[in-house]
């Protein structure tokens, strides 16, 4: 009962209703009343008559019969009179009609009574019509708009400005037009991510195939001597690491942009991810003979990922060492604050022009000065698994003075 009465149309409609049978109980008290007084007077005009008798006939015997009409009488006394009265025929079984002033107000009463129910039934009527015609007109507002959703327009909302079960469904109403239209955008650009997607992977194998393909045909259709035939073969190796690493890559990349990937998170120490990325690196760094700094001496434990974490530090360390000369230097620092984790990456490498730089995220995008063999897909990779973990990546570079990957992880 309670919830019944939040709605603001139950609420008017039934202070409406009371008001209007509360005119209705005003209207049959006045008819009766005025019925009860036209019965008094038809009433004293009967009993003027019979006094009038009495006069003529014997004035002291009025004397005592006129206050006795006024008095409540006795049970004894009322018998007395129906009995004399039934001598003369007058008992209840008589019909109205032969008691003038009784018939009168009796017809009157009924006359009133179905005057005031006709115009009651047509208030109610006209009440019910009112009523009937604005639920339905909010719920053909609503039936037009979930049409108007199912033919794809989505612009259309429904007034939600008061309280009440109709405000409610029209919240619902636009919550739900909300998640429909957000789930197909949703599949529109999964869509479209698949179509680039299989455009990227056959983009970046176009190549290492069609040299596997000259190689086979060189090594089967000519005589070759041991070593040029090992020269091709070792090629073909390289070629089939280079697409294993690069389908690999890609749909990595792919799951986690299709957040297709559940991470086992774990709160563990962030120094001992950032050692372990080191540590799978370090050769690569000393071939090139580049040194790795981490300063790391305070432990810090964060809610990650371990393996996926290192892959997104191991790929922008990597992208260091390629960019730095010999015998330069890549620093690590890890410091916390009550906010956030942030993770420095600092080289000494040749920097990344401003045109670039912006782009250096976006997947198989190339800068001016990478390698020959670059495809572009690492830091995208490192900057989806980062976002992953509730974090940010962002890069600062000077040409001929190096470059700064931070990566802030919020606690929060």
């Amino acid at each position: 009962m309670e919830g019944y009465f939040v709605n603001p149309e139950i609420k008017k409609s039934s202070i409406v209703l009371l008001c209007i049978n509360f005119i209705f109980l005003l209207g049959t008290l006045t008819v009766t009343k005025i019925n009860t007084d036209n019965l008094k007077k038809g009433y004293i005009r009967t009993l003027g008559v019979v006094t009038t008798k009495i006069d003529e006939k014997n004035p002291e015997l009025l004397k005592e019969i006129v206050p006795e009409v006024t008095k409540k009488v006795s049970d004894k006394e009322a018998r007395d009179g129906i009995k004399i009265l039934r001598e003369y025929g007058l008992t209840d079984d008589l019909q109205d009609d032969l008691f003038p002033y009784v018939n009168e107000t009796i017809l009157r009463n009924t006359y009133y009574i179905i005057a005031i129910f006709l115009v009651m039934a047509v208030v109610f009527f006209i009440l019910n019509y009112l009523q009937c015609t604005y639920f339905y007109k909010g719920i053909r507002q609503i039936t037009l708009a979930a049409k108007k959703v199912i033919e794809g327009e989505y612009d259309i909302s429904i007034p939600e400005d008061s309280e009440g079960d109709f405000s409610k469904l029209a919240i619902s109403f636009n919550s739900m037009r909300g998640i429909i239209r957000s789930n197909i955008e949703d599949l529109k650009k999964e869509k479209q991510f698949l179509v680039d997607l299989l455009s990227d992977i056959s983009h970046q194998l176009k190549t290492p195939i069609s040299s596997m393909i000259l190689y086979n045909d060189i090594l089967t259709t000519k005589e070759l001597s041991k070593d040029k035939r090992n020269t091709f073969l070792e090629n073909n190796k390289k070629q089939l690491y280079r697409m294993n690493w690069l389908i690999k890559s890609i749909l990595k990349l792919a799951r986690l942009d299709a957040k297709a990937i559940e991470f086992s998170k774990e709160n563990t120490s962030l120094n001992e991810t950032i050692e372990n990325s080191i540590d799978a690196i370090v050769e690569k760094a000393e071939e090139a003979k580049i040194k790795i700094k981490f300063n790391g001496e305070e432990q810090i434990n964060f809610l990650h990922d371990k393996e996926w974490f290192e892959e997104a530090l191991i790929n922008i360390i990597k992208n260091g060492i390629e960019h730095t000369k010999l015998g330069g230097s890549i620093n690590i620092m890890l410091v916390e604050t009550p906010v956030y984790v942030r993770i420095e990456i600092a080289d000494t490498g040749d920097g990344i022009s401003k045109k670039d730089l912006p782009n250096i995220f976006k997947r198989f995008y190339k800068a001016q000065n990478s390698k020959s063999d670059s495809v572009g897909i690492g830091l995208a990779l490192s900057k989806s698994i980062v976002e992953a973990h509730n974090g940010v990546i962002e890069a600062k570079s000077e040409i001929g003075k190096g470059t700064m990957f931070t990566i802030t992880l919020l606690k929060y």
